[in-house]
């Protein structure tokens, strides 16, 4: 018991360690209370907090001069640019895609989109994160055209990127992008979202559903306590239990004797 004792510290403290209940942000979003986009103009905003912002290159498809930027504004459910809600695959999702109504696509610059949630890291949201998604796909992407899902962590004064994640969008599936966030992003913008790098009005449309921004979930250390058998998590608990109460015994018999 002794020797099967000086492991149980360690272990409980990883599990309690590992459950997210210290991160704050827990984010979740599958579209099925927006409002389908049918017919041709605008119906306003998305809305559900989602923003747009563009960035303008010179150089296409490489994208490496910058010229300048605009946003962010309400992600708007539109047809000619950056976003719209549209019958997927197994309900409502979000169109994201390049905005066509910017006539730098007729110039031949590179135009990177991005529609996305945004919030003010704290202390308080410290933790390791998952930012996870479907991507469904309506259409092949145009000649040099990229998608990806995206992380950011932007300095609030500045505007400069400190931390930048993505995962690419190209292709049907689940994606996922997992982050740690430290006490050090404290007051930045925290930014998760999808980009569209297009030109020339090439096709750059996917569709984005189940969208989830929540605690990682982390397994405890997996340490070999029975002849390398490794000991579940349900199981550790039950034997911390156990040693309480033989614990708790031991002290009510000595105190009766």
């Amino acid at each position: 018991m002794i020797r099967l004792a000086k492991y149980i510290a360690p272990f409980a403290l990883a599990v309690v360690m590992s459950s997210p209940a210290f991160a704050a942000i827990d984010y979740s979003d599958d579209f099925e209370s927006y409002t389908e986009y049918v017919g041709s103009g605008s119906l306003g905003d998305i809305g559900g907090g989602w923003l747009v912002f563009a960035n303008v290159f010179t150089d296409y498809p490489g994208c490496t001069t910058p010229e300048y930027g605009y946003g962010p504004f309400p992600a708007p459910n539109q047809d000619s640019g950056f976003s719209n809600i549209t019958a997927g695959n197994t309900g409502l999702a979000l169109n994201a895609y390049s905005n066509y109504g910017d006539t730098v696509h007729a110039d031949g610059k590179c135009l990177e989109t991005s529609v996305f949630q945004e919030r003010i890291f704290s202390a308080a949201d410290v933790g390791t994160y998952d930012f996870k998604f479907d991507v469904q796909v309506p259409i092949a992407l145009g000649t040099g055209v990229r998608t990806y899902g995206f992380i950011k962590l932007l300095d609030p004064v500045t505007f400069a990127t400190d931390l930048f994640l993505e995962v690419d969008t190209a292709t049907a599936g689940d994606k996922s992008i997992r982050v740690e966030l430290d006490a050090t992003a404290d007051g930045k913008i925290l930014q998760w979202g999808f980009s569209a790098v297009a030109s020339n009005y090439e096709a750059s449309g996917r569709w984005y559903d189940n969208v989830t921004f929540a605690p990682a979930v982390i397994g405890p250390p997996v340490l070999p306590l029975i002849e390398g058998i490794p000991i579940p998590s349900w199981a550790l608990l039950l034997m911390v239990g156990m040693l309480g109460y033989l614990g708790a015994s031991r002290l009510r018999a000595r105190k009766n004797a």
